[in-house]
C-alpha cells in the first residue's frame, strides 16, 4: 500500500533542501508518494523582534522564500483539479529552484554562514524565474506570481496548517507520514545524504518507527553540521548552530 507523505518546504532553507533530496530518493526505492506543501520562514518570523538577534540578511532571504512560494502556489493552482499533475509540477519547480539556489558553486569565497546568506540573497535578486520555470517544463508566465501578494493567503494558510500539525515553535521541513491525518514532525533535519540506497531506506524506516510510536514527541539537538550542497560545500560538515 502506498503511503502519502507530505513535506512542507521553503526553498531558501538548505536543510530542507537536503532532506527533500533524501526523501525523493526514498520515494524511488519504497512505496511512499511525496506531496509538496508550503511553509514560509517569513511568516514564521513575522512577529515584532523575531529578527533582532539573527543575521542581517535573514529578512531578505526569508522574503525571497515567500516570493518563490507564491510561484509554487500559482504553479499548483494552474493545474486545476488535476492533483497528480499539480504535485508533479510543484515537484519539478522545487527541484529547479533547489538547483538554482543550492546546487551551483559560489563565485566568491564561502568562509562563514553570512557568506552563504549573501550568496543566496544575490541569487534571489538576479534570479531569472522564467528560465527556472522553463527548465522545469512549466509556463514561464508563472514568474509573475513572485510579485503577486494575493498568493500570500495560500502560503499563510499552509504554514498555519503545518504549525497546527506539530504544535508550533518549529522550522522547516515539516513532514507528515500518512497525510493528512498521520503523525507530523519538524524534521528530520539532515545535513548530508545517506551514504547509499540502503542507508537512505534505513533512515526512513527509523523515522517512521519513531513517528508512529504512541507518545513519541521529539528528538533534537541544536548543534548540527552545515548542509552539503554545491553552494555550502566549503563549510559542509563543520559544526554550526545556524538554522
Amino acid at each position: 500500500m502506498t503511503t502519502t507523505v507530505e513535506l512542507f518546504f521553503d526553498p531558501v532553507c538548505p536543510f530542507c533542501w537536503v532532506t527533500s533530496r533524501w526523501l525523493r530518493r526514498v520515494e524511488h526505492l519504497t512505496d511512499i508518494e511525496v506531496t509538496w506543501r508550503f511553509i514560509s520562514l517569513a511568516v514564521l518570523n513575522e512577529a515584532p523582534g523575531a529578527y533582532d538577534d539573527r543575521p542581517a540578511l535573514y529578512p531578505e532571504v526569508h522574503g525571497l522564500g515567500r516570493d518563490l512560494l507564491r510561484v509554487a502556489a500559482a504553479t499548483r493552482a494552474a493545474a486545476g483539479d488535476d492533483t497528480v499533475r499539480a504535485g508533479d509540477d510543484v515537484d519539478r519547480l522545487y527541484l529547479a529552484l533547489g538547483d538554482a539556489l543550492w546546487e551551483t558553486a559560489s563565485d566568491g569565497p564561502i568562509e562563514e554562514f553570512d557568506d552563504v546568506l549573501e550568496a543566496v540573497a544575490e541569487r534571489g535578486r538576479d534570479l531569472d524565474l522564467a528560465a527556472v520555470l522553463a527548465a522545469a517544463d512549466l509556463p514561464t508566465e508563472l514568474a509573475a506570481a513572485r510579485d503577486d501578494a494575493s498568493w500570500d493567503a495560500v502560503v499563510r494558510r499552509e504554514t498555519e496548517e503545518a504549525l497546527a500539525r506539530v504544535g508550533g515553535d518549529v522550522g522547516t521541513p515539516i513532514i507528515t507520514v500518512g497525510a493528512p491525518d498521520g503523525p507530523s514532525f519538524f524534521g528530520p533535519v539532515i545535513s548530508d545524504d545517506p551514504a547509499d540506497d540502503d542507508a537512505a531506506v534505513e533512515a526512513w524506516e527509523a523515522f517512521v518507527t519513531l513517528a508512529e510510536l504512541p507518545g513519541f514527541a521529539e528528538v533534537k539537538r541544536s548543534l548540527r553540521a552545515f548542509p552539503a550542497t554545491a553552494l555550502t560545500e566549503p563549510l559542509a560538515g563543520e559544526a554550526t548552530r545556524a538554522s
